[in-house]
C-alpha cells in the first residue's frame, strides 16, 4: 500500500508540474467560485486580503479513496477546506490556483488537468 501512495503522490506531482500554467493564469476568480459552488463547496469566509475559504458540509465523510489506509488521520490528509483568491492581481495568483486545483483533484479523485478543463469551460464573467 505504501508504494501505491508513493506512486500516487508522484502522479500528483507530475500532474502539477505539467499543468498548463497559462491556462491556470487565465482562470477568473468567478470561474473558480462557480466551479466550487457547483461541486457542493460552501463559501465559509472571506479573508480581508482577498482569500476565500470554502468548506464541505460538516457531516460529510471524506471520500473513500482518502480513507484507505489503516493509520489514516483525516485532518492530516484532508482538512475539509480549500482556499481560493478573489483577484488575479496577486503575484502568486496562478501558483495558488494550481494548489487549489491539485487539492480539488485529490478530493475528487481525478486528474488535475480534467479539473482545470472543467473550470476553464465555465463562462468568464467580467466584473464592472
Amino acid at each position: 500500500m505504501a508504494s501505491t501512495l508513493i506512486h500516487g503522490g508522484m502522479m500528483l506531482v507530475q500532474q502539477y508540474v505539467f499543468l498548463d500554467f497559462d491556462a491556470v493564469q487565465a482562470l477568473t476568480p468567478a470561474q473558480v467560485e462557480t466551479y466550487l459552488a457547483s461541486k457542493g463547496w460552501t463559501k465559509a469566509e472571506t479573508e480581508p486580503l482577498g482569500g476565500q475559504i470554502w468548506t464541505r458540509p460538516v457531516d460529510e465523510l471524506p471520500p473513500p479513496h482518502l480513507t484507505a489506509l489503516p493509520e489514516y488521520k483525516p485532518h492530516l490528509v484532508w482538512p475539509g477546506y480549500v482556499k481560493s483568491l478573489t483577484s488575479t492581481r496577486f503575484r502568486d495568483y496562478a501558483a495558488r490556483i494550481c494548489e487549489l486545483l491539485l487539492a480539488l483533484a485529490l478530493f475528487e479523485h481525478r486528474l488535475v488537468a480534467d479539473v482545470l478543463a472543467d473550470v476553464r469551460s465555465l463562462p468568464v464573467i467580467e466584473k464592472p
